[in-house]
């Protein structure tokens, strides 16, 4: 699918939205995300914004710009890497790459 985001995407037809089974597997760049701010004070117990992070690309979807965005799936974790949350969003498309280090989930339906 990312062949047909970059760089010109598909005609836009109504339903454009494309679910991705089995998920595949994605980079996630979070300071894309969330950019870091002009002053910086370090905070090492804090969620750590500004890694790339893998991910699970579920879907892609379509809005009413025309601009394709990703359904992803993946965790953000603290600076120190104790701990770490999933999260599940809509993501802009310059934000995900692909994983070629990991294979897509098997189908398991």
């Amino acid at each position: 699918m990312f062949d047909n985001v970059y760089p010109e995407p598909p005609p836009w037809k109504r339903g454009d939205d494309r679910k991705v089974h089995p998920p595949r597997p994605v980079w996630v760049d979070l300071a894309r995300l969330y950019p870091a701010p002009e002053e910086i004070r370090p905070n090492r117990q804090g969620w750590d914004v500004q890694d790339v992070v893998p991910g699970e690309l579920t879907a892609w979807l379509r809005t009413t710009t025309g601009a394709w965005i990703a359904e992803v799936q993946y965790r953000i974790r603290r600076g120190d890497g104790s701990e770490g949350v999933r999260q599940h969003g809509w993501l802009p498309a310059d934000a995900v790459e692909p994983r070629n280090d990991a294979l897509a989930r098997k189908d398991q339906h």
